[in-house]
């Protein structure tokens, strides 16, 4: 079965990856969508959304389950562990500005928890993520 590639987001108010997210830290993240499609070894890419000067990505993971219900929340959720930190985040602004990126889901309609990442978006996203001086996770389609 093919990997899958997603970004998660969060609120810096609920959750400030400036502050909470680690490497090597695992937590468990709502899985609203796409949870039928989540699997272990999953890419996840950790974006925070907000005002634009910090909105964007702070770092990638993995998923470290499958979704499932939550009771406490009453609603599911994913494990994941972050595997890296950027020291600077990658902002909205900087991945807009990418042709292949600019309509991504999370660009156009922000909305949600998760957001599927397609093969072309992964492949200029980390690409970006490289020439922005961050080690990019390894992915196979």
């Amino acid at each position: 079965m093919p990997m899958s590639a997603f970004i998660f987001q969060c609120v810096p108010d609920r959750f400030d990856l400036r502050r909470e997210l680690k490497p090597r830290h695992k937590d468990t993240w709502y899985a609203t969508r796409y949870r039928s499609l989540m699997k272990p070894g999953d890419l996840v890419f950790f974006w925070m959304a907000g005002d634009p000067q910090i909105r964007g990505l702070y770092g990638w993971g993995k998923l470290t389950s499958t979704a499932y219900f939550k009771p406490a929340w009453e609603s599911h959720g994913v494990d994941v562990v972050c595997e890296y930190k950027f020291d600077r985040p990658l902002l909205a602004s900087q991945i807009r500005s990418q042709p292949t990126l600019e309509n991504m889901l999370i660009l156009r309609a922000p909305q949600s928890t998760n957001f599927l990442l397609s093969d072309t978006e992964l492949s200029a996203l980390t690409a970006l993520i490289s020439e922005h001086g961050n080690p990019a996770p390894q992915h196979k389609s």
